[in-house]
C-alpha cells in the first residue's frame, strides 16, 4: 500500500511538473511574440496610414516577417470597420496582396476550432470577393459558429454570394441561433434585397419567415410588400404581426383593408391587433380613423397607446378625435390622448 501511494504521489508530481513547464513555455512564447509585435507595430501602422492617405495605387512592400504580417492583419481588422468607399477597397486590396486573405482562407481548413473561427471572422470583416470559394466550402463546417460567420461573410459579398446555400444555412440555424440568422438576412437585405423574397416563401420555415418579415419592414423594402401581404393570411400570429408592422413601415396602402380586419379580429392574438393598429396609423389612410378611435376607447392599455399614436400620425382629423377623447369619462383614454397630442 505504501509503495502504491508513493507511485501515485510521484505520478501526480510529474503531471504537475509537466503542466508547470507547459505554462511557463506558453508564457515565454507569448512574451516573445508580444515583443516582436511591439517592435514592428509602429512601422506597420505608419506604412498603412501612408498607404490609405495617398491617391497612388502603388501598394507598400509585402510584410517581410511573420510578426509584420500578424500585426498588419491585426491593425487592418481593427481599422476596416471605420472605412468606407475607396479607402476600404484599398485596404482589402492590400490584404489580398499581402497574403492576409489567403492566410485566413487556410485557417478555414485547420483542424483547430479557434483557428477556423478566427479565419471566418477575418474574412467576414474584409468582404473580399476573392474569398468566396473558400467561404462557400466552409459553409458545411461542423462548428456552427464558423459556419454562420461564413454565411454572413458570403451574404455581404456583392457578386459572389451563393444565395440559395446562404439562405439554407440561415434557415437551419434560425431556431437555435436566431440572432445569427437575422444577421445573415440583414446582410442579404442590404446587398441582395431580392433574396428576402425567397426567405418569405411559404416553403421556408416559420422562424425564417418571421425574421425576413421584420427585416423587410425595417429596411423599407417595398418590393416585398406583396409577400408581406400574403403573410397576413398565415395562421402563425407572430408572423402576421411582423408582416403587419413591416407593411406599416413600408406604407403599403394596398394592405389597408386586411389590416382593418386584423385590427378588429377578436380571434387573433392581442399583439396582432396591436401591430395592425400601429400599421394603420403609419400608412396614414383616413379610413383607419373609426377603428383607431374604437381601439382608443375600448382596447387594452397597449392597444390604446398604439391607437393614440396612430391617430396623431393621421393629421388634422386624427388630432380632432384625440382632442375629443380628452373629455372621455375614462381616465386611461384621456391620458393616452393627452400624451399623443403632446408628442
Amino acid at each position: 500500500m505504501t509503495a502504491a501511494l508513493v507511485w501515485v504521489v510521484a505520478a501526480l508530481a510529474a503531471v504537475f511538473l509537466l503542466l508547470l513547464v507547459a505554462i511557463v513555455a506558453r508564457r515565454w512564447l507569448a512574451d516573445r511574440r508580444g515583443a516582436a509585435d511591439g517592435a514592428v507595430r509602429p512601422g506597420v501602422e505608419a506604412t498603412l496610414v501612408d498607404y490609405l492617405a495617398t491617391e497612388e495605387d502603388r501598394a507598400p512592400p509585402p510584410p517581410r516577417t511573420v510578426a509584420e504580417r500578424r500585426v498588419l492583419r491585426e491593425v487592418s481588422l481593427a481599422t476596416i470597420g471605420e472605412l468606407r468607399g475607396r479607402e476600404r477597397e484599398r485596404l482589402v486590396t492590400l490584404a489580398e496582396r499581402s497574403g492576409i486573405i489567403a492566410e485566413a482562407e487556410a485557417e478555414l481548413r485547420s483542424r483547430r476550432l479557434l483557428r477556423r473561427r478566427a479565419g471566418a471572422e477575418a474574412l467576414r470583416q474584409f468582404h473580399s470577393e476573392a474569398s468566396a470559394a473558400a467561404l462557400s466550402a466552409a459553409l458545411a463546417d461542423p462548428d456552427l459558429e464558423t459556419s454562420l460567420s461564413c454565411a454572413v461573410a458570403l451574404a455581404e459579398l456583392d457578386d459572389s454570394a451563393p444565395i440559395a446555400a446562404v439562405l439554407e444555412r440561415a434557415d437551419e440555424a434560425c431556431e437555435e441561433r436566431p440572432g445569427a440568422a437575422a444577421a445573415i438576412l440583414v446582410a442579404l437585405g442590404r446587398r441582395h434585397p431580392e433574396a428576402l423574397g425567397e426567405a418569405l416563401d411559404s416553403e421556408r420555415s416559420t422562424g425564417l419567415r418571421r425574421l425576413a418579415a421584420a427585416i423587410a419592414g425595417e429596411l423599407r423594402l417595398a418590393e416585398h410588400a406583396e409577400a408581406l401581404r400574403a403573410a397576413l393570411e398565415d395562421p402563425d400570429d407572430e408572423l402576421v404581426a411582423r408582416a403587419a408592422r413591416g407593411l406599416g413601415m413600408i406604407g403599403d396602402a394596398a394592405a389597408l383593408e386586411r389590416l382593418l380586419e386584423l385590427a378588429a379580429a377578436e380571434d387573433r392574438a392581442w399583439f396582432v391587433r396591436l401591430a395592425a393598429t400601429g400599421a394603420l396609423g403609419e400608412i396614414g389612410d383616413e379610413r383607419a380613423l373609426a377603428p383607431l378611435e374604437r381601439e382608443l376607447q375600448e382596447g387594452a392599455w397597449p392597444a390604446q397607446a398604439k391607437a393614440a399614436r396612430a391617430l396623431r400620425s393621421l393629421g388634422g382629423r386624427g388630432e380632432a378625435v384625440l382632442r375629443q377623447a380628452l373629455g372621455s369619462p375614462r381616465e386611461a383614454v384621456r391620458e393616452h390622448a393627452r400624451v399623443a397630442l403632446e408628442d
